[in-house]
């Protein structure tokens, strides 16, 4: 069992309070030692299960007097670097919400703080380990269908607003969303992005989002698997949103199609009725049970397994700066017009990163 630490009670933080970190306790994977919050009200999230002298407004203070293993960073994202490098400072891994931070500059002094410490820095890119994605991803590699050619992806929300911590945020909708479905995306295609095209804007009655409220994307994978992307913060029915996405699988011998929790599958072998009319489909019931630990819960577990010496997370920061990477060049190719090489942002970030040193 680990001592932890939650940095940001409010927002998504209290999400961690009330349901992520209770259930880790109750699994006996951690021990949640104290919490901290520059807004003295946010702390009534964790009242339940901290007492009054394991809530503080001082991160440095709240390390010090706690001696955490690690702390949970689920403060807002303009926050995360902040946090972070206090955290590394008084010698404590990180577990950090995403997106990582909110330009490659930041990333990249992350990544060379943690080098520099040996902190154990994970990322929660959670929603690849929710159930329906986990057996998407299952079906995916289990060979029955042949290879993957190319995925299509739509996640459509109907957001008229922005919070208090998206104001506060560039670009928000691909540095806020995208980046979840960038990492998930990787997961699924068992590759890394090789190029992106974005096309991204803002409709008439979405102009307060920064950055533009909807984009249409393509991805091209180094193993050839092609993605076709589509993001919307700004449509009229949340039809696709959050644990509802629309992802369709061009495998060689089958169609998978995953909307929510129903996944469904049409075999090339199918015989059809009529021309250009889809054979039967059937459905692919999903892995696991519902009580088990999926998301956070299940990145917790990952997180503490590698603290106890286990197999590093897959979601650890330089693995997660990929995805980061994948959101700054969308925003690059939404700027400029153009498609944009991963690697060649990346070492071009990376140079000039180093040069401000």
């Amino acid at each position: 069992m680990k001592r932890a630490i939650l940095a940001g009670c409010g927002g998504w933080g209290e999400n961690w309070a009330k349901h992520t970190l209770p259930r880790c306790i109750r699994d006996g994977l951690i021990e949640l030692v104290g919490a901290v919050d520059v807004v003295p009200a946010h702390l009534e999230s964790v009242k339940g299960i901290l007492s009054e002298d394991q809530c503080f407004t001082d991160l440095g203070t709240a390390i010090e007097t706690t001696r955490p293993d690690f702390c949970v960073i689920a403060a807002p994202p303009a926050a995360h670097e902040a946090v972070a490098m206090t955290a590394m400072e008084y010698g404590c891994h990180v577990l950090s919400e995403k997106p990582v931070t909110d330009n490659p500059q930041s990333l990249f002094r992350l990544l060379k703080r943690a080098e520099e410490t040996g902190t154990k820095y994970g990322v929660t890119m959670s929603h690849q380990f929710n159930r329906h994605i986990s057996t998407l991803r299952q079906e995916i590699f289990s060979g029955k269908y042949g290879y993957l050619d190319y995925l299509s992806f739509q996640f459509t929300a109907k957001q008229t607003e922005m919070s208090e911590r998206q104001k506060k945020l560039e670009h928000v909708m691909l540095n806020e969303a995208s980046i979840h479905h960038f990492s998930l995306l990787e997961s699924l295609t068992g590759s890394r992005c090789k190029t992106i095209y974005t096309d991204v804007w803002s409709p008439e009655h979405a102009k307060s989002m920064k950055g533009g409220g909807q984009s249409l994307s393509i991805l091209k994978y180094e193993n050839g698997v092609r993605v076709s992307y589509e993001m919307s913060m700004a449509s009229a029915s949340s039809l696709h949103s959050w644990g509802n996405e629309l992802i369709r699988a061009e495998m060689e011998k089958a169609v998978l199609v995953l909307e929510g929790n129903s996944l469904r599958c049409y075999l090339k072998s199918q015989e059809e009725p009529f021309p250009n009319y889809p054979g039967k489909e059937f459905e692919i019931p999903l892995i696991g049970s519902a009580d088990e630990r999926w998301g956070n819960e299940n990145l917790v577990g990952q997180f503490v397994d590698w603290l106890e010496g286990g197999e590093a997370m897959n979601t650890r920061l330089e693995n997660a700066a990929r995805a980061q990477m994948t959101v700054f060049a969308a925003i690059e190719s939404g700027r400029e017009g153009l498609v944009v090489e991963l690697a060649s942002l990346t070492e071009k970030c990376r140079e000039r990163f180093l040069n401000s040193l």
